[in-house]
């Protein structure tokens, strides 16, 4: 199926010539006309499967097909969409996609975000414009001092929205609710996974709204395309084993995912000392806005081969070729390991996680497993629970040909690639 023979906009014809899109994917099939019938939506499809189209151009479309019957908007700060993202960097991502198409229909898209400047925040204020895309905390604060008015609203979209509640933002989304109008208003959720409490957090919310749910047939047929290893390890031998990974065992692009800021950046010191050939960039949410940003271009134009992050880029950098992502410690909730894990494998490639499973990681791996039971859009091995409270020493590591520094390495040049890595 076409794009253009989607009964969208015929000016889009430019923008699909220019980026080279041709055929919509599956996700977008069932999307775009549901949202061009007025539909509001529950859209659960895996990461990569072309999610944040399949609502921007029926969006656009649709704002474009308003125009030109001659409903321009001129009321300041009042947009006919809203996009609400979790993360300035997925925010930044989405503000990226519609400014892409809305060039090609001289539609008008801002975005607002934490660290923004007095003076986009003034121009979001004081200007007109279709589409806005922005964070919970900056919306309830705009709304707030008057800077944003909801009373335009036609479309409202919480892109990646299980993320939302993981994230604490339960409270601004309440604030937010009270001001849309229901009844004219078009609402979408677009999500990887949809635990029970969020789902029913929004059939709750929105009693009066009639959603149709849609889900994508990936999702409802586990893919193998991840492998999983788990590395045994005590917290003390966690860097010098991923100095060994990245040295013998790490083959194309990847993130090392650490829980702390702390952890994040004694890591990348460890490993710029140790290995000052790598490219790598640091990315976590203590770093300036401008440092975060080039971080995150630098990675993404391939100026990087290794990103050391906190859950800060778990979401909404998408990236389609990386190949592995390496868990240096387990996150603190099964979503957030499907998250990390859903970096990779992206757009029907295969993909590796690795975790390094110290013994205070026991309490997670349940819950972790759970969340890889309940899901269906990446086929994730389980961690393994057998001894880990009670063994001691750690079983086995990456193969490295110098002696290691501590026990349990084996000290033989590695054969062939996965030796040394327990697979489960």
């Amino acid at each position: 199926m076409a794009f253009i023979a989607a009964d969208l906009h015929p000016g889009l014809e430019s923008y699909f010539k220019e980026t080279g899109l041709r055929t919509a994917t599956a996700i977008q099939r069932r999307v775009i006309p549901e949202i061009l019938n007025r539909k509001s939506l529950i859209v659960l499809s895996e990461t990569g499967s072309g999610k944040t189209l399949s609502y921007a151009l029926p969006i656009v479309s649709k704002l474009k097909q308003k125009e030109d019957q001659g409903s321009k908007n001129t009321q300041r700060g009042a947009p006919y969409a809203l996009i609400v993202a979790p993360t300035r960097e997925l925010a930044t991502q989405i503000h990226g996609v519609f400014k892409g198409i809305s060039h090609h229909l001289k539609l008008r898209v801002r975005d607002l975000t934490g660290g923004d400047t007095h003076a986009k925040m003034k121009s979001v204020a004081s200007g007109s414009y279709e589409i806005l895309i922005a964070t919970p905390s900056r919306i309830k604060s705009a709304i707030q001092k008057k800077e944003l008015s909801m009373s335009q609203l036609q479309y409202v979209i919480f892109d990646e929205a299980d993320q939302l509640f993981d994230m604490g933002f339960k409270r601004d989304l309440d604030f937010m609710i009270e001001y849309f109008d229901m009844s004219l208003t078009q609402f979408g959720f677009i999500t990887a996974t949809l635990p029970v409490e969020v789902e029913n957090y929004i059939l709750e919310k929105f009693i009066d709204v009639d959603f149709t749910k849609v889900a994508s047939d990936v999702s409802h047929a586990p893919q193998a395309k991840v492998e999983t290893y788990n590395v045994r390890v005590t917290p003390e031998e966690k860097d010098p084993v991923v100095k060994m990974f990245l040295e013998k065992q790490a083959q194309g692009r990847g993130i090392i995912f650490t829980n702390q800021k702390n952890q994040a950046e004694d890591l990348f010191k460890y490993l710029s000392a140790k290995l000052p050939k790598l490219r790598m960039r640091l990315l976590h949410g203590d770093l300036e806005i401008k440092e975060r940003e080039s971080a995150i271009k630098a990675f993404v134009d391939k100026k990087a081969q290794v990103l050391i992050a906190t859950d800060v880029a778990a979401r909404g950098i998408d990236i389609q070729d990386l190949v592995w992502v390496l868990n240096y410690g387990l996150p603190k909730t099964g979503i957030y390991y499907l998250h990390r894990c859903g970096r990779i494998a992206r757009g029907g490639r295969k993909g590796l996680v690795y975790n390094l499973v110290a013994h205070h990681d026991s309490k997670m791996i349940a819950q972790i497993n759970d969340a890889i039971k309940n899901q269906s859009h990446l086929n994730l091995d389980v961690i393994p629970e057998e001894k880990l409270k009670s063994e001691k020493k750690v079983v086995k590591k990456v193969a490295v040909k110098k002696p290691a520094t501590f026990r349990g390495a084996s000290t033989e040049a590695p054969p062939k690639r996965n030796r040394g890595i327990r697979r489960r």
